[in-house]
Order: structure tokens, then C-alpha cells, then sequence
């Protein structure tokens, strides 16, 4: 898969918080079906960390290549259609599993 082909499904317009506790978020595979509804992949850091560029690169070597995040991007995902979840309404990465 190409970045340009994974980049149409990843919702990449997520910015949280203010100053310096400024965190940037990719969501990833958003689909909606009986099994399950939401995304299955989800990336976030600190601004501090890494630009929304290269918390993209990260997911793409995440989800494509299979590379293992670094430490300071906390990383989120559904092992099975049915835990799918949705961008969430308090957001808070620290408490991701």
C-alpha cells in the first residue's frame, strides 16, 4: 500500500489541548458494518514529540510495515471488528491501553 492510497484512510484533523500540552491524534480504517462500527487503528503524541507529518509516518510504518511505535506515541487498537471504537468525546492517550 502507497502513502498516498493509506492516507485516504486515516483521519488525520485531530489537535488537542492548548500550548504546550498540545497533542496530535490519527485515527486510522474507519469502517461501519454489522460487526462493528469505528476506527481500528489510533496514534497520538505530544506536539512537543513529533509533527502531525511524522505521527503520519509512524502510523504508516505502524499499520504497513508493521514497526513498533516509539515510546512517547501512545498507540490504540481493535484486535476484532467488534472493539472498534470512535474518536472519543473526553480524550485523554495517557489512559490507552
Amino acid at each position: 500500500m502507497t502513502k498516498k492510497d493509506f492516507k485516504t484512510r486515516c483521519d488525520l484533523g485531530h489537535v488537542y489541548g492548548r500550548n504546550s500540552k498540545r497533542v496530535n491524534a490519527v485515527y486510522i480504517d474507519w469502517q461501519s458494518d454489522e460487526r462493528g462500527r469505528g476506527f481500528k487503528y489510533a496514534l497520538a503524541t505530544s506536539l512537543e514529540n513529533c509533527t502531525k507529518t511524522d505521527l503520519f509516518n509512524i502510523a504508516y510504518d505502524w499499520v504497513v510495515n508493521q514497526i513498533i511505535p516509539p515510546y512517547y506515541v501512545y498507540s490504540k487498537f481493535a484486535q476484532y471488528d467488534s472493539q472498534r471504537f470512535k474518536v472519543p468525546l473526553s480524550f485523554n492517550p495517557q489512559n490507552w491501553n
